[in-house]
């Protein structure tokens, strides 16, 4: 291909693809200057000002020892926790509801929205007119925020801030506004350079992250109130075991003369240990608190209180494909009506039931009176619920296990398996779904309002009143304290004092 070369007089040779592209920069310049500032075309302008990571990052070994931060919301530890300041700008002519005729949407790919505010606006009208078209627990768990369709005059602007969960990072935007070039949203990077804008901006910021953690509860784990020395243990119930020992380990931190262990042995036992031992030597009993699910039937000398309500679900292997279950259905699967998930629209597997082992089991009792309606569960078929010892006559499939930890340690690993435990420890196994049961979720925040059924009140047994100074006081005042409530609310235990009145009996 030749380049023709234009011969103009006294002023040389002007190449002819040189003319077409300065006609095109300069054609195309004045079309961008008379869309801005001369036609004002409809245009939403969105800039994301906080994209951040929430955490405490010690540098020190010993700053971590001191301080141990976390974001919880409604009782439920905020996995990954990062914030969201995003800020849309009507930089255009008047929008007008009807001129949304594509949704506007802000997407947070691998994060889920956990709290979202309107936090500022212009006019301050402005705010209040979208929190009234926005549901915003309706954006819970997802991870898209929808703008809903109001009129935005020329120069509004209003910002969300958000709290998400995930490990993503990127912000993405869809829509379409009638009457604007491109579809008429825009994204608008922050601007470059350690201006005086660009640190101001950096000191709002760490207020805005500060006003966050406080407004999110972030809670501290703070050192006990007062310490105590000796020697104490504590049985009983496993389904809180993985609680009371991360509550040892907090006290024993700052008070290093106490000796604590824990030794859970089943809540029926451990309370009959307990009256046995009281028994014989009063003195040893002395230092021994006997954790129960729900109130000892028989346990006299002994002093009990209500401590916290244990969440406990029903959790199933996420190979059979099934999250939503009915009280009827899980009678008619601990009974042997139901053997195979295909039968409730899951996979082809059959259905292995991992159970507690015997009465001194407080979360089996739970189950057995919560769930079951007081029905007893069927006989073992297996060792192990790997294997079927007797499988050529078996029409079910169940085994039973010792602990919690055990139960859903083979439920976790076996295609098809299906069990209970307490909701906090369950939540750290990936291979494990907590099933809504009746169409609840199993959650604290569904204990309060009794619409979810599958809960007990823990109690904490000592033999008679113990001794104001002693270790066993200590200790219980620490787990009935403000201070150990982000560990029972982490292991998904609601506080009786966080309930209303009376809830805990």
């Amino acid at each position: 291909m030749r380049t023709e070369l234009l011969d103009f007089s006294g002023l040389g040779s002007i190449d002819l693809g040189t003319v077409i592209a300065l006609v095109s920069l300069l054609g195309t310049s004045i079309v961008w200057l008379l869309d801005r500032y001369l036609w004002r075309r409809k245009r939403l302008v969105y800039r994301v000002q906080v994209d951040a990571q929430i955490g405490v990052h010690p540098r020190q070994n010993r700053a971590r020892e001191m301080v141990d931060i976390e974001v919880v919301h409604q009782a439920k530890v905020v996995q990954d926790p990062s914030i969201v300041l995003l800020r849309l700008d009507n930089a255009g002519t008047d929008i007008e509801a009807r001129d949304m005729q594509g949704l506007v949407k802000f997407s947070f790919p691998d994060r889920k929205i956990v709290r979202m505010k309107v936090v500022e606006s212009h006019p301050d009208t402005l705010g209040g007119l979208i929190e009234a078209e926005m549901a915003p627990d309706e954006y819970v768990d997802t991870d898209t925020l929808t703008v809903p369709k109001l009129a935005i005059n020329r120069g509004d602007h209003f910002k969300f801030l958000l709290v998400l969960s995930g490990k993503g990072k990127d912000v993405t935007h869809s829509g379409y506004l009638a009457g604007g070039a491109n579809g008429g949203v825009y994204h608008e990077p922050r601007p470059r350079g350690p201006g005086r804008r660009t640190l101001m901006f950096g000191a709002t910021t760490l207020v805005l992250v500060g006003a966050l953690v406080a407004f999110f509860l972030v809670d501290v784990l703070q050192p006990p109130d007062n310490c105590a020395s000796g020697q104490l243990r504590v049985i009983g119930s496993t389904a809180v075991e993985p609680t009371m020992t991360e509550l040892r380990s907090a006290y024993a931190k700052d008070c290093s003369q106490a000796d604590i262990t824990i030794a859970a042995n089943g809540s029926r036992r451990g309370v009959g240990d307990l009256r046995d031992l009281g028994a014989k030597d009063a003195a040893a009993a002395s230092k021994v608190i006997a954790m129960s699910d729900g109130p000892a039937a028989d346990a006299p000398n002994l002093s009990g209180e209500a401590v916290a309500v244990v969440v406990f679900a029903v959790v199933v292997n996420r190979a059979a494909d099934v999250t939503d279950l009915t009280t009827d259905e899980l009678r008619k699967i601990y009974t042997g009506k139901i053997t195979n998930w295909n039968q409730l629209g899951g996979k082809d597997l059959p259905i292995r039931m991992v159970s507690r082992v015997g009465p001194d089991s407080g979360s089996r009792l739970v189950f057995r009176e919560k769930v079951l309606g007081g029905d007893q569960e069927l006989g073992i078929t297996s060792d192990d619920c790997r294997r079927d010892d007797d499988a050529a006559v078996a029409k079910y499939h169940r085994c039973e296990v010792g602990t919690t930890d055990e139960l859903l340690t083979r439920v976790n690993e076996i295609d098809g398996a299906i069990g209970y435990a307490e909701l906090g420890t369950a939540r750290k196994f990936p291979e494990l779904a907590a099933v809504t049961i009746d169409n609840v979720v199993p959650d604290t925040s569904k204990v309060a309002d009794r619409s979810y059924k599958f809960w007990e009140v823990e109690h904490a047994y000592t033999y008679r009143a113990p001794d104001a100074k002693s270790l066993t006081a200590a200790f219980l005042d620490y787990v009935r304290s403000t201070q150990a409530r982000p560990v029972l609310e982490r292991g998904g235990l609601v506080p009786c004092g966080a309930l209303p009145p009376g809830f805990c009996g």
